[in-house]
């Protein structure tokens, strides 16, 4: 068998393999089974939950374990093993819980692969057409005190997620990881969580030396792992920050850019994977 130029492959899921519906193309999925069965660990490394990556990961016929969370959970959906699994400190998260509460802004909580909001609103119905995770509405997230969840995302305009990232890093500093994955989502983390330090830790356990990671992406939670990888692609629909970190550029999601990639770098029969 022909040696593989990659033996670990880090694919995001939002806005690279899955759209703004949630769909994920044909074309797509054959090139993630093909590389997976040439012998590479294909790896799904999502901000989401892990709950709602695992859809994908038996379309495509996978065969390693889903990076969620932003790098905060490895799992393995063959046997449910959690591999790592990083949380946000419970004083923290009732602090945060609070603040959204007290000043009307939409939350998720993120507990135990669950998702929990307050009350159904414009913000998570477009968290669910997005994502199709299931979001359980509880009256008041204060229930949850105590509690130490996995992430916890606040979801409102570009303009007001930007204000509050500069006053939520002035106020928790060096404690939790605060990310804005997408214009509108506003994520907190345990520090050590992301993307980055957690496919470097699922490639030292694989015994992958980072030259041979190739990461797949679009957006500014792909970038810490983009830089890590040794090779990284962005898409086409990608943020102008990831396109100018990236090795190449592919073509957009639209363009089933996640395929033409995996076609051109492992060399794919390309009948099999677009049909003739």
């Amino acid at each position: 068998m022909k040696s593989l130029p990659f033996t670990l492959v880090a694919v995001d899921l939002d806005g690279t393999l899955a759209d703004e519906h949630n769909r994920c193309s044909a074309a797509d999925l054959r090139a993630l089974h093909a590389v997976a069965e040439r012998g590479a660990y294909v790896v799904i490394a999502s901000g989401r939950m892990h709950a709602a990556t695992e859809r994908f990961w038996r379309e495509a016929g996978l065969n390693a374990p889903i990076l969620s969370y932003n790098g905060a959970m490895v799992k393995h959906p063959r046997d449910g093993l959690v591999w790592f699994h990083l949380t946000v400190p419970a004083p923290l998260a009732d602090e945060i819980v609070d603040f959204c509460e007290t000043g009307g802004y939409h939350l998720n909580y993120y507990l135990n692969d669950h998702l929990y909001v307050r009350e159904e609103t414009p913000w998570s119905r477009l968290y669910h057409q997005r994502t199709g995770s299931v979001i359980e509405p509880v009256g008041s997230l204060t229930r949850f005190r105590g509690q130490s969840p996995t992430k916890l995302i606040l979801i409102d305009t570009p303009e007001t997620t930007d204000k509050l990232r500069e006053m939520f890093r002035e106020r928790f500093g060096e404690r939790l990881h605060i990310l804005k994955s997408n214009d509108e989502y506003l994520e907190f983390m345990h520090p050590g969580a992301d993307k980055a330090r957690t496919l470097r830790r699922l490639a030292y356990q694989m015994g992958v030396p980072r030259e041979r990671v190739l990461a797949i992406g679009d957006g500014n939670n792909d970038i810490p792992m983009m830089r890590w990888a040794g090779y990284a692609v962005a898409m086409g629909n990608a943020k102008l920050a990831v396109k100018e970190l990236a090795h190449w550029v592919a073509p957009p999601i639209e363009q089933n850019g996640l395929a033409v990639a995996l076609v051109e770098i492992f060399g794919l029969n390309r009948e099999e994977v677009f049909g003739s």
